[in-house]
Formats: structure tokens, sequence, C-alpha cells
């Protein structure tokens, strides 16, 4: 057997409150969740960060218990989750999650106004989280963890505060056959063939400006090319630069109501240096931005670029990017390129 697979329920429930909306929410959310997933216990993919690690998908439902400003959501996304101590009848493990959510009580400037958490019906929620397992037998687990989720639309469309949403997660999983993984001890971990790297991605979203006296409201495109090259100081750790071309129509239209009309050039070029983290086949990027070319009033003139990928066995990659100023989002794009 290659692949050890195991679906999964949780109860989750919510521990803090929203008071920032009318009426204000009086109990914590709740919610369900289900999940399958499987660990690969072939050597090839311990070594990536010797560990094995649950690689699934979800889906929840939650509810806010305040259904006036801001109702329910339910969505489905991927997992990556690392064992610890999973040799033992009690072990642990760490979770990160990405994925997207539809949520059915939104801001609108007549019948919701005081739900600025969220503005889109169709938002991202990522999250992390840490939980214990203990094997009742063979096949059943029951778990306990303790979750940090986010719902956000990175900035998309205002207003967009976002929510964190804190959990505590009790559950059952069920391994389709005996937990029985490889004795690791005379394993050692091949060596990095490659160091040098080098990556080129398209990145393409939509930002929806808001409605002023003068305009409707506006869905604009945001299309750009994210290029960069780096060494591999390890297998999870890389240093890597390059630039990116972004063409945004959103700010675009913004230039040309404040110069009224006199500019029309939003084209933006930055200079890129920053950190990789990489776990198998999952990338994750954190990338500080110069822009050396940007349109007047563009203000700040630095940023983050944030990019989780996922590498395919052809070297194809995708995945999303999240583009921020300190903790202010501003936007986030699908992406997709190649990896040499």
């Amino acid at each position: 057997m290659t692949a050890h697979r195991q679906f999964g329920t949780a109860w989750q429930q919510g521990i803090s409150t929203s008071n920032q909306v009318v009426p204000a929410s009086r109990q914590t959310p709740i919610g369900l969740e289900l999940t399958y997933s499987q660990v690969s216990l072939r050597r090839r993919a311990w070594e990536n960060c010797r560990c094995f690690a649950q690689v699934g998908g979800y889906v929840n439902y939650l509810t806010f218990r305040n259904p006036i400003p801001l109702g329910r959501t339910a969505g489905a996304g991927l997992f990556f989750e690392p064992l610890i101590n999973y040799s033992r009848r009690l072990y642990y493990s760490v979770r990160v999650l990405a994925g997207l959510t539809y949520l059915t009580r939104v801001y609108d400037p007549v019948s919701n106004p005081t739900n600025d958490h969220f503005s889109m019906p169709v938002s991202a929620l990522i999250g992390s989280g840490f939980t214990a397992h203990y094997r009742l037998t063979q096949q059943w687990n029951l778990t306990l963890g303790a979750i940090y989720n986010h719902i956000s639309n990175a900035g998309t469309r205002l207003p967009n505060q976002g929510m964190n949403i804190p959990i505590v997660a009790v559950g059952a999983q069920y391994q389709l056959s005996p937990a029985v993984l490889p004795d690791t001890r005379e394993w050692g971990r091949a060596p990095l063939g490659r160091r040098w790297m080098s990556r080129a991605l398209l990145m393409g979203s939509i930002r929806v400006l808001p409605k002023t006296d003068k305009k409707p409201e506006m869905a604009l495109p945001v299309f750009g090319l994210n290029v960069v090259g780096g060494y591999r100081i390890t297998r999870n750790h890389a240093f890597s630069a390059g630039f990116e071309l972004v063409d945004d129509h959103y700010f675009k239209e913004q230039v040309i109501t404040w110069t009224r009309g006199r500019v029309t050039d939003a084209r933006q070029a930055t200079v890129l240096a920053g950190y990789e983290f990489w776990q198998g086949r999952f990338i994750f990027t954190a990338h500080h931005g110069w822009n050396l070319i940007r349109p007047i009033r563009y203000k700040p003139a630095t940023y983050q670029r944030y990019n989780l990928l996922y590498q395919f066995p052809n070297r194809i990659t995708a995945g999303m990017s999240v583009k921020a100023y300190g903790d202010n989002t501003k936007g986030f794009s699908v992406v997709a390129g190649y990896t040499l």
C-alpha cells in the first residue's frame, strides 16, 4: 500500500462573537466539518519534510447565530497536515488550509449597512490549527483541536474588514485500513539535486470599485506577470528575487478620477526579493516589492506579495496570491505558470 486514507468529522465551536454589527452577536458561531485525506507512505514523500502528512480536502458549514447581519457560511478547500509522534496512541498534527466560502449575508448600504466584515458572497477562507489525536482502535481516532480561521475577500470589494474565527473542534476519524506507518529510523534524507530555481507566473483577478454619485459599481480586471529566480539553501528553505509587471484597471479608474482624466496609465513595474518555504509540492513565498515604475498618487511605494502554490509533477505551478501593505490586503489573484 502506498497511501493511507481516512475520513473525518468535527463539531466546531467558536469562542468569540462580533459586536460590530446591529444587532450585536450574543452567541458564538457553531459549525460542522467533513474531511477526506490520505497519508503517502512512500519514502520520497517522507523525505520532503522528514514527516508523514495528511493531505486532503474539507467541506464545512458555519452559522454565526446572528441571522440578520451575518447569516451563515459554507465552503470547501484543501489542507496540509504534518503528523507529530504518529507512532504513539496519543499523537498530534499541525494544519494549514485554504479554500473558498459562500456567505448568505453581506454588506448592503440599505438592508445591511453595519456588516463591514463581508461584502462578497464568495470569499476566501484561510486557517491554521493544532489537533490532538487519540487512537481508540486501529481504525478509529478521537480528535480535539484548536483552529484559527480568517474569512476575507482580500480587498476585492469594499468594505472588507474580514473576520477572525477562533474555534475549538471535537471530532472523530475513520481510517479505511489499520494505521501502520513505516519505521523511518534507518531512512535518510535524499540529497537535493537542484539548488537554483526559477519560476514564471501569470496573475489575474477582479476588483470591484464602489459606486459613487457619478459612476456605478464597476468590476475591473487586474493582470500581471511574476518572474523570480532563487537558490534553495535546504530542501525546505530558499531565497529568491525577481520582478513583477502589473496592469491594474481598478487603480487606473481611480487615477483617472483623481486627476480628472489627465493621467490614464496605471501600469506598474516592481522589483521583488524575499523568502520561500518548500514543503513537498506546496510552496509558500513571501516577497517585499519596490515599485520602480508606478502612476502618480500610488502610495505606498512598497508592498508585500504572498503566494501559496502547488507544483504538479510536470512542474506546472498554480495557486493563490495576496498583495498587502502591512496588514491591509489589496486584492488576491489566481496564478498559474511553470517552475524550473
